[in-house]
């Protein structure tokens, strides 16, 4: 907004958001919004920005419609995307970049609690310690605090694909540090949100965290993420009537929608709600048709191709699920019929992947499979769009070229 950029309004959910409980888990897959809902939502709550309520929020939905909470927070913000890099061990890199975060909190918040709590909180040794010294003063001068944290699996998802599941058990289980950082956010934090792209870790920090309301899967929430087909219409005809955009907006829709919508994230929405289109396809086909007044040649953005490694980790752990050699595995079923039937978890550690409904549920959250209806009481999953499905037959072809399996029949 206060650079002028066009922003899809999603803030009508901030009210649906407050009459949840306190603690709240939201999965999406990638490239769908997640990280400028969360940018959103703490500008909304955070204190210290509380008078830019008018310039930022006043044309939007919730400009008309505040809450009562509305810049009544002190807020964390952490990115764990952030956390991995380093020269130090994985304990120490994501420690300080924790700490640093902390220590910012401390300088913005300063002026809520006496001179001189920033340099105390940057004296503290570790994340823990700021943590506890925060949690200590905050009762103290009766502040209420909001935790907001983004990418919260993508640290642990990158140790669990690059390092192996022994590393991983040990940074999530009995004393690991994430498990211990997360047990101390319990009770001490008035309101939570967690946001990534998997329930594995939340599952196996369940016994250190078991605060977490997940509603990833509630029908209230199905559009919150991604453009609906309103979204992309009122934003096309927004920059033709500023003669920025030429040509027939009902064509680069009819264009669009095999490739980029079709994601629908909750059963009871299946009949109610329209498809959600991915938001970086969407404006990669916009940016696109300004610049250039012409459809892009490659409809797939090339920069949200999964990565190859990735799925061959989810190729390799399909392959060992299969007991016997008389039926297709998983990935082969979906891209030979298009679609396969799943008993959709909401919650799987991260070793009981290899079981079929959870790898199945997996490739649900990581966005290659979406629901497009049901078969008594499982969920008939499909692949979402001809992106996906790109992504799908490009890696197939690759690996099972390599592996010397015969598979390119099913692939006509």
């Amino acid at each position: 907004v206060e650079q002028n950029q066009y922003y899809v309004d999603k803030t009508m959910y901030l009210p649906l958001l407050e009459e949840q409980p306190s603690n709240l888990f939201f999965i999406r897959p990638r490239r769908f919004g997640k990280s400028i809902f969360l940018s959103m939502l703490r500008a909304y709550y955070d204190i210290a920005q509380k008078e830019k309520f008018d310039k930022r929020f006043g044309n939007l939905w919730i400009g008309s419609h505040p809450t009562p909470m509305q810049g009544q927070y002190q807020v964390l913000y952490l990115d764990f995307s952030r956390a991995s890099g380093g020269n130090g061990s994985l304990a120490e890199n994501f420690d300080r970049y924790c700490s640093m975060a902390m220590d910012v909190f401390g300088k913005v918040y300063e002026p809520y609690y006496f001179p001189g709590y920033a340099k105390k909180m940057e004296a503290q040794p570790d994340f823990v310690s700021k943590l506890n010294y925060l949690n200590f003063h905050s009762a103290e001068y009766g502040a209420k605090l909001y935790l907001i944290i983004d990418e919260y699996d993508n640290f642990t998802n990158v140790v669990l694909n690059e390092q192996g599941n022994e590393i991983y058990h040990a940074l999530t289980h009995a004393s690991g540090f994430y498990r211990e950082y997360f047990k101390q956010f319990k009770g001490m934090f008035e309101r939570i949100f967690l946001m990534g792209v998997s329930p594995v870790t939340l599952d196996d920090l369940s016994s250190g965290y078991n605060i977490d309301w997940n509603i990833s899967v509630d029908p209230h929430f199905n559009m919150m993420m991604g453009f609906s087909e309103t979204d992309v219409r009122e934003m096309f005809d927004y920059y033709q009537k500023e003669g920025m955009l030429k040509g027939d907006i009902d064509a680069m829709i009819n264009e669009m929608k095999p490739w980029y919508d079709n994601y629908c994230f909750a059963k009871a929405s299946l009949k109610t709600d329209p498809r959600m289109f991915n938001c970086d396809m969407t404006l990669y086909y916009l940016r696109h048709r300004v610049n250039f007044d012409a459809s892009p040649e490659e409809l797939v953005d090339k920069n949200i191709r999964t990565d190859y490694s990735k799925l061959k980790m989810l190729a390799r752990l399909d392959h060992e699920n299969v007991s016997g050699g008389d039926r297709m595995s998983t990935i082969e079923e979906i891209a030979a019929k298009g679609e396969i039937l799943v008993n959709l978890h909401t919650s799987f550690p991260a070793e009981k992947i290899v079981e079929t409904d959870n790898f199945r549920s997996l490739l649900y959250y990581y966005g290659l499979l979406t629901m497009c209806g049901t078969r008594g009481d499982r969920i008939v999953m499909c692949i979402p769009n001809n992106c996906v499905r790109e992504q799908y037959f490009g890696f197939l072809r690759e690996y099972y070229q390599q592996r010397k399996e015969v598979f390119l029949p099913h692939l006509k």
